[in-house]
Parts: C-alpha cells; structure tokens; sequence
C-alpha cells in the first residue's frame, strides 16, 4: 500500500509542478501587461471589412474617401505592413482622429473564406493591395469597368508614402505631428448664437 500512496502523491507532484511551470510562464506576460499598463495589443484604427459588412458600411460612412488594404493575415509583408498602416488610419479614423471624416481606413482579410468573392472581385492579386476611391463606388464597382473611379495605390510601402499619396491626392499637407481639433482651445465668441 505504502508504495501506491507514494506513486500516487509522485504523480500529484508531478501534475503540481507542470501547472506551475505553464501558469508562471502565462502570469509574467500578464504581469508585464499591467505594469506596461496595456493588454500588448495596440488598439485597431482600420476598420475591419468582410464580405457581410463591406457594402454596408462603405454605402453608410459620410467620409468622401475610402482606402481598402486587401490583405492575408499569414502573409509576412502584411504583418510588418500593419503598424505602418495603422499609423495612418490614426489620423483619419476613431475618436482621436486628427483629421476625422475626410477618409476611412478599412481592410479586408482575403486569408478568410468568406472574403474570397470579394477579394476576387476586385483582382487581388498581391498582398497587401490598396485601392483608393469614394466609398459608394466600391459598393457598385464592376471590374469591366474602364473609367472607375477607384485606383490602386502603388507604392504606399511605408507610412510617410502613404500619407505622401495621399496628400498628393487631395492637394493636402497632414502629418502625424497633427493633433486632434478641439474646439476648448478656441475663444468663446459671445456674438454667436451657436456658441451661447
């Protein structure tokens, strides 16, 4: 008998001690995630598009200008990509917006079944692929067409070219030094109703 209660409190042992080891691995990322102050996740500012909300929500947003990323999430290139991408839809998307209203970020995952057809319809043939262009010309987009009004972004590589294109095309200068417009900094004008 002495030697089954040893072999079981052995195994008991054993099972204690690899809980330990995975659990303490687990608890040292959790830890440092409340000492940085943050789940070690950056919050997302693209919106993310697939195949059931594409149309809605590009027909829906008020912002003259769209930009697609078609991407693969397996793909290398698109994961070093997406910090750059998201330091400009930062600018443009979410509440902190510098320059809300004027363009939404979107991307679509062409890695996930449900976006094949969508991918497909608009030739993507390489991740990640950008296409520029107002919203509600994506919802109706035929790839037969000739004279669209959507276009591929071609070298937007890095951050500053991006925003580089896009400044281009809206004959704009915004920077990622640009803060958000509040109106607290301006001066209270008692002569306007609006502001009483």
């Amino acid at each position: 008998m002495s030697c089954s209660i040893f072999l079981l409190f052995f195994a008991l042992f054993v099972s204690i001690l690899e809980q330990s080891v995975s659990v303490s691995n687990g608890s040292q990322r959790v830890i440092l995630r409340a000492i940085s102050g943050q789940d070690g996740e950056k919050p997302d500012f693209a919106v993310e598009l697939n195949a059931t909300n594409f149309d809605s929500v590009l027909k829906e947003t008020p912002a003259p200008y769209a930009i697609v990323e078609f991407f693969a999430h397996w793909s290398p290139a698109c994961r070093n990509y997406k910090p750059q991408y998201e330091r400009v839809a930062r600018l443009f998307n979410g509440a902190e917006a510098s320059h809300p209203g004027i363009i939404l970020m979107t991307r679509v995952d062409c890695a996930l079944t449900i976006n094949s057809n969508l991918c497909d319809k608009f030739s993507v043939k390489y991740y990640p692929m950008f296409l520029w262009g107002p919203p509600k010309k994506f919802v109706g987009w035929d790839p037969k067409q000739e004279n669209s009004e959507i276009l591929t972004i071609e070298r937007g590589r890095t951050a500053d070219i991006l925003l580089g294109w896009i400044n281009k095309q809206l004959g704009s200068s915004y920077g990622f030094d640009d803060g958000k417009y509040e109106n607290e900094h301006l001066q209270w004008n008692f002569s306007d109703p609006g502001q009483q």
